[in-house]
């Protein structure tokens, strides 16, 4: 177990840089909310409006959750090591599902309107990265 004085000292700076973090984290979701809600009509479920869920659940799963869950060891460095595991675990899991929900939207959409699915590059490589991120937090996880 490490004691407390072999843990090296947080940067003097940290804070800013965690603030600043959360600041453009909270922008970039505010920033896709605000441009779904007024040019591209909002969003719902059960409507032509369930693609723009994708997006939004996207921004906020695998940016913003999964950064603050990156950011937890460093900011709750001086915390107990099971406490700090647990918020990043716990982070990770509610990004997850919440970019899970993005990708059941997308697909649920598509299925609703007869589009095909995956027919671009971008679908391709969301998908590669949905993957990705899922076998990495099993594989860190273990």
């Amino acid at each position: 177990m490490e004691s407390r004085a072999s843990m090296a000292p947080a940067p003097r700076a940290l804070p800013y840089y965690v603030a600043f973090s959360q600041l453009l984290g909270l922008t970039v979701v505010a920033t896709t909310g605000a441009w779904l809600g007024l040019y591209r009509g909002g969003i719902a479920w059960e409507s032509a409006l369930q693609f723009n869920v994708h997006p939004l659940c996207m921004v906020i799963g695998l940016v913003f959750l999964q950064g603050d869950a990156l950011l937890v060891y460093r900011v709750f460095r001086n915390e107990a090591k099971r406490t700090t595991k647990v918020l990043h675990g716990l982070l990770h899991v509610f990004a997850f599902i919440i970019a899970l929900v993005g990708l059941v939207a997308v697909f649920d959409y598509h299925r609703k309107n007869g589009y095909a699915d995956l027919y671009s590059l971008h679908s391709w490589c969301g998908i590669l990265v949905f993957v990705l991120y899922f076998v990495q937090d099993q594989v860190q996880h273990v």
